[in-house]
């Protein structure tokens, strides 16, 4: 009889093939998939204001989140299925828009939401930053918030563990950002004087960030409102709305 047509075979070659006996995997599963899970359902709890409101959550959005969200025990991944599990929470359990954001969440790298966070962490930052008579973008016309970008160190993005070759492709794939990013040398007198990333934001990844901090409804107040920040998610020193403004903070540090 052919080795893998008995589940004595099957499992011998999946041991093989794992490296441990897939019965230690499956118990191995079974601790992080109830790590994860606890993980999730803390970040949910807190950015619930008000867990006795009588709401819940759409059992759609909520099995798909567990699903998917509950086999990793990275910080970043819970906080975004956290997000989104807590905007799911209503009166009647029966919104489950978020079905269409935790597939997005979940295509992603833990290392890919990392760096959107950074992104529009930081561009909340810096917009709520300029001063009161200066023009902010309105995040809902495509065309007013792409003439906002960010720029970053690409040496900073490294040493968090991004890359912006590799990373950037994907979130903007997923229309998270736009099309117009770039990762360039900066020279002056022809001397590199360093590497910069430069990404502009787009509508849906404000709204992801957004839905990620429970601020759904507020989105468009994301120009003029701290949406806060994730506990122990660490951040770039340095980053501007423009490569001038970020070299001047460079220097003079």
């Amino acid at each position: 009889m052919n080795e893998l047509a008995t589940t004595a075979g099957i499992l011998a070659i999946a041991n093989k093939l794992l490296g441990k006996t897939a019965e230690a995997i499956s118990e191995d599963l079974a601790r992080l998939y109830a790590a994860g899970r606890d993980k999730i359902i803390t970040s949910a709890l807190r950015k619930t204001r008000n867990i006795n409101d009588g709401g819940k959550a759409n059992l759609r959005v909520a099995r798909d989140i567990f699903f998917n969200g509950s086999f990793t025990d990275e910080s970043i991944s819970a906080e975004y299925f956290g997000g989104v599990l807590a905007s799911s929470r209503s009166i009647d359990g029966r919104d489950d828009r978020g079905i269409f954001y935790t597939d997005i969440i979940k295509s992603l790298s833990s290392q890919q939401l990392l760096f959107h966070y950074l992104i529009y962490r930081a561009l909340n930052k810096l917009l709520l930053e300029m001063p009161p008579d200066k023009k902010r973008p309105d995040v809902a016309i495509f065309d007013d918030l792409q003439q906002y970008h960010v720029f970053f160190v690409t040496k900073e993005l490294i040493s968090l563990g991004l890359n912006g070759e590799k990373d950037l492709i994907a979130i903007t794939s997923k229309g998270l950002l736009d099309d117009n990013c770039e990762a360039q040398p900066y020279k002056t007198e022809n001397e590199i004087k360093m590497h910069y990333t430069k990404v502009t934001p787009s509508i849906l990844g404000v709204q992801l960030y957004a839905l990620a901090h429970n601020r759904f409804p507020d989105w468009r107040k994301f120009p003029i409102e701290d949406f806060g920040v994730f506990p122990d998610i660490s951040e770039p020193r340095y980053f501007a709305l423009s490569i001038e403004e970020l070299m001047s903070k460079i220097d003079s540090k």
